[in-house]
């Protein structure tokens, strides 16, 4: 049998007429599944990132005088709880009332620290606006501290650093060994003082009473001589509020961060957007793998000129 070539021609295009459907239907299936597999990735991403940390957007926010940047990362360590809180003042409010940041460190060992440090960042920020004159003698620490000891009779505690940018001007306040560190010109600034009792030992070592090495060394030097929970506090605070300067990047953290890294190690990465600090802090705190990490977390923001 001879079957022409146009025969052929009419038989090849109704059968791929017949299978262009079979094909469509396929490559539509195709399609659907690697749209499934691309979602699960993602949220399996968005998951992993929720666990260890929590990375806020750089976005600037206008407080009047400078466009405000900031980031902050989180994270539990080696811990079994998260004990570490923090937050920030409505960016509604910036403008006109000013910005607030607020971290707290509940100390291990002793009780309900995650639910002490929780609750006094929400009391501070929920007393929020505040102002300069009503800060001044960091009077709201102890009275939150004599409420906190009230309840848990000093058998818990927390530790807590609070700044406050309103126009061009900052106050701080600090209980405990939770750090406010300032990135300017290239230099990093520790901006608090720590309160432990190594601390105490080095001034008494100024007067002579101990040599600078036993200071250093004592076994209860990182013990905190202040802590939010004691039945009255004495707050390390700024007396008087301090100019800031355009391009001044602030970060607050608690000892989980700054007792892993170096202040080189810290001042490289806040030489980078907020954001990217947070980032890059929590990148290097992971790869120090160290044993029995504490929680971590920090606060970072960065004044930029409005309009620049």
């Amino acid at each position: 049998m001879v079957i022409s070539l146009n025969a052929i021609s009419d038989i090849a295009t109704k059968y791929f007429d017949s299978m262009k459907w079979v094909f469509a239907a396929c490559f539509a299936v195709l399609l659907i599944i690697l749209l499934i597999i691309l979602i699960i990735r993602s949220r399996k991403g968005t998951a992993a990132v929720a666990v260890n940390s929590s990375v806020a957007p750089s976005v600037p926010m206008d407080n009047g005088t400078f466009a405000i940047e900031i980031g902050n990362l989180q994270g539990t360590g080696e811990r079994e709880e998260q004990q570490d809180a923090f937050a920030f003042s409505p960016s509604s409010k910036w403008k006109d009332k000013g910005f607030l940041a607020v971290l707290a460190d509940g100390m291990g060992g002793m009780d309900a620290g995650a639910a002490i440090s929780n609750k006094l960042v929400h009391d501070i920020i929920s007393e929020f606006p505040y102002s300069f004159e009503k800060l001044k003698d960091g009077w709201i620490l102890d009275a939150l501290s004599n409420e906190i000891f009230q309840n848990y009779q000093g058998r818990g505690g927390t530790t807590v650093i609070i700044t406050y940018l309103k126009g061009d001007k900052m106050w701080f306040a600090s209980v405990g060994d939770s750090d406010l560190l300032l990135l300017r010109n290239n230099r990093i600034y520790a901006m608090n003082i720590r309160q432990e009792y190594g601390n105490t030992l080095l001034m008494r070592a100024v007067e002579g009473a101990v040599s600078v090495e036993q200071a250093l060394t004592h076994k209860d030097a990182p013990a905190l001589t202040e802590f939010m929970g004691a039945k009255h506090t004495e707050p390390d605070y700024s007396i008087v509020p301090w100019q800031v300067k355009e391009n001044d990047v602030y970060l607050l953290c608690s000892d989980g961060v700054s007792d892993t890294l170096s202040f080189e190690e810290i001042k490289e990465a806040m030489l980078h957007s907020p954001s990217e600090c947070a980032e890059l802090l929590e990148k290097a705190i992971m790869a120090k793998n160290k044993k029995y990490q504490d929680n971590y977390t920090a606060i970072v923001f960065a004044v930029r000129k409005i309009g620049g």
